[in-house]
């Protein structure tokens, strides 16, 4: 009766292995293999907090043409009408005239004018050097996007590797414990084993075999990430190349920190805040001065909206032409401009303090990426002697139990073990490449081979 109930597990653990084995080459043949220089290229060319970034660098740009053009001359029309409630005439008749039309009840003014600032109190070079320092900022945040999205790529790359290699152990381990437990039913039908063993057997497969569906599903959401991130449609019939790197850096702490404080994107955009609140205090104080501009206009008036030079007055010109330079001056203000200026200020001592902060944070990534990365690489060549020991240990206790030396605990304890150990093994490697675009992220550059050497 055991063995009856079982033959569906056996039979749902081969159709896998049946059924890719009647494939036709043609299915395999269509799989797409991805390299991660590839998935890199695609990352960087399609993730929208790339292109975000290149379009905050555009709008800086264009930011930075419109404050230079307030240096320049602005051609500018105005259009007016007042109405004068009495219209006023005097005799003048000391003048040969009957009546002297002083004003009118119409009044329409049109004129043409270029305004062309002299001095602002600094207001317009500061709004200038702003738009530059904004411009080299949007030109960080372009690096620092850059720089994410490439450790999030290699992240998600050797991430999938990682997984895939879980879930191939776990799968190794349902076969294996698959045939250990038929020799099992085999000892349990001729009473060499008792029934308890035969049950342990079983319970260790169905454990197994949970973990190999945990395995699988993990890496269908490790397959999704990466796709996410490349923006690549959502498609189970590819793999990635596994080409992990096993090379030690030979670069020190004290050289990638001094490496990071000199290119990290972060540390940029701190400095520029901390120069661009700088100018914000001159900003504040240019309403201190006086504002002087220089203006020449041309006006034309009329009784009317087509300002014809009808209807006016017969003191009134029907055009004129002015050229002068104009000052104004905000003289009080009930101290709205010391307000400022002390924001400004105070927006200073905190660019300041962020830009300690920053350096600190810098320092504190290099510092757990490269304990991390060189603890990962020691333990690459540990755990590959521990997977040979556990191989020849489980081969030598399937052999004993075969030979009924062994106990069936024995075997079930040496696969475990041999699973466990390929599982660090492959976190060991997968993991040190991880450390390793995570340091490079923490240096600023995009790959560790680009990291400074002693």
């Amino acid at each position: 009766m055991k063995s009856e109930s079982l033959k569906p597990h056996v039979i749902f653990l081969l159709f896998p292995v049946l059924f890719y084995a009647i494939l036709p080459a043609s299915v395999f043949a269509a799989e797409k293999t991805y390299t991660l220089e590839q998935c890199m290229e695609m990352a960087l060319t399609r993730n929208p907090a790339v292109l975000v970034s290149v379009e905050k660098k555009n709008q800086a740009e264009w930011r930075k043409k419109t404050a230079y053009d307030d240096f320049l001359p602005k051609l500018n029309m105005d259009y007016s009408y007042t109405y004068l409630d009495n219209a006023y005439n005097v005799n003048a008749n000391f003048a040969g005239i009957d009546e002297l039309s002083v004003t009118v009840h119409n009044n329409y003014r049109m004129g043409l004018h270029i305004d062309q600032p002299l001095f602002t109190g600094y207001r317009l070079i500061e709004s200038y050097r702003l738009a530059d320092l904004g411009l080299k900022e949007a030109v960080a945040g372009e690096e620092l996007a850059t720089l994410e999205i490439t450790y999030q790529t290699i992240r998600a790359y050797y991430n999938l590797l990682m997984s895939t290699q879980f879930q191939r152990v776990r799968d190794n381990t349902v076969t294996t414990l698959t045939s250990h437990l038929n020799d099992s039913q085999q000892f349990y039908k001729n009473e060499i084993i008792p029934l308890n063993d035969l049950l342990e057997s079983e319970v260790y497969l169905a454990n197994a075999m949970q973990d190999a569906r945990t395995a699988a599903s993990r890496t269908r959401n490790a397959k999704t990430n990466l796709v996410t991130i490349i923006k690549e449609p959502l498609n189970p019939d590819f793999t990635v190349e596994d080409s992990p790197d096993t090379t030690l850096i030979t670069s020190s702490l004290d050289l990638l920190t001094d490496q990071a404080l000199e290119t990290r994107p972060e540390l940029k955009q701190a400095n520029y805040g901390v120069d661009a609140s700088k100018k914000l205090i001159v900003l504040a104080k240019s309403t201190y001065f006086p504002t002087v501009t220089m203006s020449v206009s041309h006006n034309r008036y009329g009784g009317d909206i087509m300002v014809d030079g009808d209807g006016l007055s017969d003191l009134q010109d029907s055009e004129e032409t002015l050229a002068g330079v104009y000052a104004t001056w905000e003289l009080f203000a009930w101290g709205q401009t010391g307000h400022k200026v002390n924001e400004a200020i105070a927006a200073s001592r905190e660019a300041k303090q962020r830009l300690v902060q920053v350096m600190d944070e810098i320092r504190m990534e290099v510092h757990d990426n490269f304990t991390n990365a060189h603890t990962a690489y020691a333990n690459i060549a540990t755990a590959q002697k521990a997977v040979e020991q556990a191989r020849e240990n489980l081969r030598m206790n399937q052999l004993r139990y075969k030979n009924q030396i062994a106990t069936n605990t024995d075997v079930l304890d040496a696969q475990t073990l041999l699973t466990d150990t390929e599982t660090k093994y492959y976190q060991a490697i997968y993991h040190y490449n991880i450390w390793l675009a995570g340091l490079s992220r923490a240096v600023g550059v995009e790959s560790w081979r680009d990291l400074k050497v002693n």
